[in-house]
């Protein structure tokens, strides 16, 4: 823990209630999420088993874990560390839930073909996708996106691939990561 400035420091060492640390890349989060797992373990008795860590990166949880071995030693290897979008994965597939992954160039092609089929002119892809991402991620439904953007022919269209989007990929058996986290996050909500 020496290694930690102040405010790592308390991050490290709060107790109550749940901990959340968001900041830039390169500022410690790795080094205190580890330091912190320690103090949970060690001084408070927390199971290893019964934490959680998670990460943006695979690298960042990889990282992670072999810092962890050093201060827990063999207990390490119990303590659950993922990307968030791995643990959405694992929860979503424990639930009993059916479905194939959609990324990359399979959904850019995806996409396409919605764009095609409703024959909509002028509406780039990358833009199409990361209005949905954007929308997913702020937990705003096809309904609220068009009322959010009335008037807007522009912004309804992408409200039209949107639906046919999430209608075909509903039909395939098919989520995109956006959709990982917003079905885990409801998920997690109902099953308080």
């Amino acid at each position: 823990m020496s290694e930690l400035n102040k405010e790592q420091k308390e991050t490290a060492m709060f107790f109550n209630g749940i901990c959340a640390v968001i900041a830039v890349p390169g500022s410690g989060k790795t080094r205190t999420m580890t330091e912190r797992i320690g103090y949970l373990v060690k001084e408070y008795g927390v199971p290893p088993e019964n934490i959680l860590g998670l990460t943006f990166t695979r690298n960042a949880a990889e990282t992670m874990r072999l810092r962890l071995k050093p201060v827990l030693n063999e207990l390490a290897s119990r303590v659950n560390l993922s990307t968030i979008h791995s643990f959405c994965y694992y929860l979503l597939r424990n639930e009993g839930k059916t479905f194939e992954i959609l990324s990359g160039k399979d959904q850019i092609i995806f996409v396409r073909k919605i764009i095609q089929q409703l024959r909509l002119k002028g509406l780039s892809i990358g833009m199409v996708l990361r209005e949905i991402s954007l929308a997913k991620n702020n937990l705003i439904t096809v309904d609220e996106f068009k009322a959010l953007y009335e008037g807007d022919r522009t912004m309804l269209k992408v409200a039209d691939v949107y639906e046919s989007y999430d209608r075909e990929k509903e039909k395939r058996l098919l989520l995109d990561f956006d959709d990982l986290l917003m079905h885990a996050y409801k998920l997690l909500k109902e099953n308080k």
